[in-house]
């Protein structure tokens, strides 16, 4: 077993990470991944290195095989040998839906043809400019249910336009909406309760897609004056609660899902999307919007039941941040509430996990500059089952 060529070991507190320039790939290694991919450089036999282990005095012999074995399947599974695996590139720009379910329904919408007497409303978000144009005043009411916040009365020549078109159905029971971006079918609603989602992600895959993002991260992120938190986890990890939760409780809100990590200088712009609540978690934002059960509900693309919660008037954040702390939350509603301080290496590892898009494929001096950026940053790992003491636990270590 052989090593790919090109990898580069870049040290990270007292542990190490492997960049190659190959795959364009980061990996964090534990000290026992270490030893071998540095044994594995120096040419040492596979063969030799569970005894080159056990004389590190930790183990015996057999337990080492175990070990080793284990750390090969870790180089392996991660682009690092020589051998028919390989990651998958990050993308370097933000996917839509499911490009088959897309031509799908685009298949059956006719083709844009420019309708005069819409309605029309501006909104602005990072260095978006969109003029939407609504054939029917009930999509307007849908719409700013979820994109009312960025509304502006001012005049601006529009970045992107959006179109939607009406179509009555069912004897005038039902409305189903097209929409067209710059003259492009993107999508259609059958009903009014799915056109919100799809226009609100016809938005914010543009405006994050003309922004000099270096990554897009899935996470919340809250501020605490001159720097923020990210807080990236997969969905129903309790994300958007604990975002809500600490931007009522002194933070400043960016957004509950999205982290645009300049490629300049690092820091992190809003991006402040209304919160999307799940029906599953209704119950529990009512602690924090007393009126949610108000709001309207919406389908998503996925079939989930949500209301969209605008960010309340003077919490949203207004200018980019550098990361001062990077939080890694899960709610588990049957374990103690603990915030455990986790290495920079492992905290690497989680956050490209985490990392949807890429600007520009990853050389090695972007990835010097990567390491370089969360040597500086906490890290900790948040298991949560009480939002109050989540909230606590994160104060302690980075108050707002």
């Amino acid at each position: 077993m052989k090593l790919r060529s090109g990898l580069t070991l870049l040290p990270l507190d007292e542990d190490t990470v492997v960049f190659s320039e190959e795959t364009r790939c980061l990996v964090s290694l534990n000290p026992t991944a270490s030893l071998v991919f540095r044994e594995l450089q120096r040419g040492t036999p596979v063969s030799q290195l569970p005894h080159i282990l056990a004389s590190q005095g930790h183990v015996g012999v057999q337990e080492a095989q175990k070990w080793v074995a284990a750390a090969l399947e870790a180089l392996s599974s991660h682009g690092l040998m020589l051998d028919d695996r390989a990651p998958t590139a990050l993308a370097c720009s933000v996917p839509g839906p499911d490009p088959r379910w897309a031509a799908y329904r685009i298949a059956f919408m006719p083709p844009f043809q420019r309708a005069d007497g819409l309605i029309e409303k501006r909104y602005r978000l990072l260095n978006t400019r969109a003029l939407i144009r609504f054939a029917h005043p009930a999509q307007v009411r849908l719409v700013d249910a979820v994109l009312g916040h960025l509304a502006t009365d001012g005049d601006f020549d529009p970045t992107v336009v959006i179109e939607i078109h009406a179509l009555e159905r069912d004897e005038g029971r039902h409305l189903r909406s097209n929409i067209y971006r710059n003259g492009e079918p993107i999508g259609s609603a059958a009903r009014l309760s799915g056109l919100a989602p799809k226009v609100k992600a016809a938005l914010w895959q543009t405006a994050i897609n003309d922004y000099d993002f270096r990554f897009y991260v899935h996470a919340g992120v809250v501020g605490t004056g001159e720097s923020c938190i990210l807080l990236p986890a997969a969905a129903g990890s309790g994300k958007s609660s604990l975002t809500t939760a600490l931007a009522h409780s002194g933070y400043r809100y960016f957004s509950d899902e999205v982290a645009l990590i300049n490629r300049l200088n690092f820091q992190v712009a809003p991006m402040p999307l209304a919160i999307c609540a799940k029906s599953t978690g209704w119950e529990l934002m009512a602690r924090y919007y007393p009126n949610i059960l108000e709001l309207p509900v919406h389908i998503r693309e996925d079939d989930k039941l949500v209301r969209y919660i605008p960010p309340p008037a003077g919490v949203t954040q207004e200018s980019p941040a550098s990361v001062s702390h990077i939080i890694f939350p899960r709610y588990d509603g049957a374990a103690e509430t603990e915030l455990i301080p986790i290495t920079r290496s492992e905290a690497l590892g989680r956050l490209m996990a985490e990392c949807l898009a890429a600007r520009e494929p990853l050389d090695q001096k972007n990835a010097c500059a990567l390491v370089e950026w969360i040597s500086k940053i906490d890290c900790y790992s948040l298991i949560f089952s009480s939002l109050s003491q989540a909230v606590g636990l994160i104060k302690k270590v980075a108050s707002p």
